[in-house]
C-alpha cells in the first residue's frame, strides 16, 4: 500500500483484522502522548469499537446508526 487513500480503498480493523470498505470504517486518530505533534490512524468496524469502550462513556450517535432503534 502507498499509504494513499481513496473511497476505493480497503482497510483493516485494528480490532478483529478484517478489511472493510474505507467509506464505511471508523477513523481513529491517536497520539502517542499529549505533547506529540503527529498522530496515526488506525480503522475499525463501528460495531467493534462500541464494543470495547466502557459502557458509561457517551458516544456520538452516529456510532450507532446502523443498528435497528
Amino acid at each position: 500500500m502507498d499509504g494513499q487513500l481513496n473511497n476505493n480503498s480497503e482497510v483493516m480493523c485494528c480490532f478483529c483484522g478484517n478489511y472493510l470498505p474505507l467509506k464505511d470504517a471508523l477513523v481513529l486518530s491517536i497520539y502517542p502522548n499529549i505533547e506529540s505533534k503527529e498522530s496515526q490512524q488506525l480503522f475499525s468496524h463501528k460495531n467493534h469499537f462500541v464494543e470495547k469502550i466502557f459502557k458509561s462513556i457517551p458516544l456520538h450517535p452516529d456510532f450507532f446508526e446502523d443498528e435497528d432503534v
